[in-house]
């Protein structure tokens, strides 16, 4: 009997040996990628680049609005046939007014997800690097664990390397065609 106690009992140590010899770190994946100084330069870039889009889109709603306003007053003087062939032209006017509004939004969304992914890559990357380098077995991000000692935290670190590199962020600019 003793001797099954002794097998257990090193049973036990061997595979609890092998469990906290793990070297684990934590990472903020989002604050990496929110608060690089290129990615913020390329997003104001890209709102620039909106800007002469949005006053064509206000003057296109203008324009649309002046519309339903003429159709609204010439209803007393307008014919019923009239009348219906301008709503009809309005409500085809507004429905590609919207549709294009859409694919703006669209297009713009899939640039900063792509320009995302980038940065995600690079980040991987050196993560790669950081768990050779200091023999880390396990990294999680941040948003995959409840609670965990500031000392396991290497978003600092990989954010200082983060910075080191020159990240080559581009995006298309939107054509309405």
């Amino acid at each position: 009997m003793k001797l099954v106690y002794i097998i257990i009992f090193l049973f036990i140590n061997t595979f609890s040996f092998n469990t906290f010899s793990q070297t684990i770190a934590v990472v903020n994946i989002q604050s990496l990628i929110d608060n690089n100084k290129i990615y913020q330069k390329t997003l104001k870039d890209i709102e620039i680049n909106q800007e002469k889009f949005v006053n064509d889109f206000n003057r296109m709603e203008n324009e649309l609005t002046i519309n339903l306003n003429e159709i609204e007053e010439s209803k007393l003087i307008l014919s019923k046939e009239e009348i219906n062939i301008k709503i009809e032209n309005y409500n085809n006017q507004l429905s590609q007014f919207n549709f294009l509004i859409e694919k703006f939004n669209f297009h713009y969304e899939n640039e900063i997800i792509q320009i995302r992914e980038t940065i995600f890559k690079e980040i991987l990357k050196l993560l790669e690097k950081y768990a050779l380098e200091k023999s880390i077995d396990l990294i999680l991000d941040s948003t995959t664990y409840l609670i965990a000692s500031n000392s396991l935290d290497i978003t600092i670190d990989i954010n200082s390397e983060l910075e080191k590199i020159n990240l080559n962020l581009e995006y298309k600019n939107f054509e309405k065609n």
